[in-house]
């Protein structure tokens, strides 16, 4: 005899139903709708969150699901980000008797991706494939987004004051910059074949019509590699952010040069190792130091 599930309209997946059919979720960018159907689906079957009455969903049952996901910690992540934002929108709506997420928790819950290592990105652009490496590459080097990396164009780079540099406007936030290039990104792009059109593109020298063909293309490849299983490239992103930092750069600079918001990059900076940050310090100091007494010798 088939199993019977409660009515729809008195479950979790009618909540779900609401949200997705909502303004609040109509406003969010395509690509962030796409990536949160994903979840939205996955939380909405009967065997996963769907088939709950609403008067019995509580923090235990999301957490259950939630762990479900423990093998993929960045679907973790961003499961328990869109189970907050139906949280927010139904619980205002009396669609919730309460909230659903309180004490939830996910590695790195609060906000970002984890950043690539220094080792992470050398092993990444010397062993997986070339049209991937030189995605980590850039990524590393410009901390953009994967759908402002697909888009950039050899025609966008613009020299300012003797450094190369790349025009981008964001497609999340529509904000106009300017990212100059650091030495190893100059060093590295001038290996790379140069043809008209896109920077960066698929084995067969096509564009990526959208960033999904992108993410698909890494998650095939990071499996390859037991050292690249857990990180995402959107975690590059966080990788720029801490290189500056440890270099010195004023978190507005950095805001300025990645296009971030403050609070961003401080979220991202919560990632930096504190021995390499130390290290760096030291290295910092006493390459102030050598310095100066090199001026100082030239000035006797």
């Amino acid at each position: 005899m088939p199993r019977r599930w409660p009515p729809k309209e008195r479950t979790f997946a009618s909540v779900i139903d609401a949200y997705m059919n909502s303004p609040k979720y109509q406003q969010l960018s395509q690509s962030t709708q796409r990536t949160y159907r994903r979840y939205l689906f996955l939380a909405a079957e009967p065997e996963g969150l769907g088939s709950v009455l609403i008067d019995e969903m509580r923090p235990a049952l999301v957490q259950a699901f939630l762990d479900g996901l423990s093998d993929r910690l960045a679907a973790q992540n961003k499961a328990l980000t869109v189970m907050k934002a139906v949280e927010r929108f139904a619980v205002v709506r009396d669609l919730l008797p309460r909230e659903i997420t309180t004490g939830c928790e996910a590695p790195g819950s609060d906000g970002g991706h984890v950043p690539w290592t220094e080792e992470n990105v050398t092993f990444g652009e010397g062993n997986v494939a070339p049209h991937l490496s030189r995605v980590i590459t850039m990524g590393a080097n410009t901390g953009q987004r994967g759908s402002d990396l697909i888009s950039m164009r050899w025609t966008d780079i613009e020299e300012v004051q003797g450094r190369p540099g790349i025009n981008v406007t964001q497609k999340k936030t529509k904000l106009e910059i300017w990212i100059p290039f650091t030495q190893a990104l100059i060093k590295a792009m001038a290996t790379w074949e140069r043809r008209p059109g896109f920077i960066l593109t698929k084995p067969d020298g096509m564009p990526y019509g959208r960033r999904q063909q992108l993410t698909d293309a890494w998650g095939k490849e990071r499996e390859r590699h037991a050292e690249l299983r857990h990180l995402t490239l959107h975690g590059l992103r966080g990788t720029a952010v801490v290189r500056l930092r440890r270099a010195g750069v004023s978190i507005a600079q950095i805001c300025d040069v990645v296009g971030m918001s403050p609070q961003m990059v401080q979220r991202y900076c919560r990632f930096s190792d504190q021995k390499a940050n130390a290290l760096a310090a030291m290295e910092r100091l006493e390459g102030t130091n050598l310095q100066a007494k090199i001026l100082k010798l030239r000035e006797s």
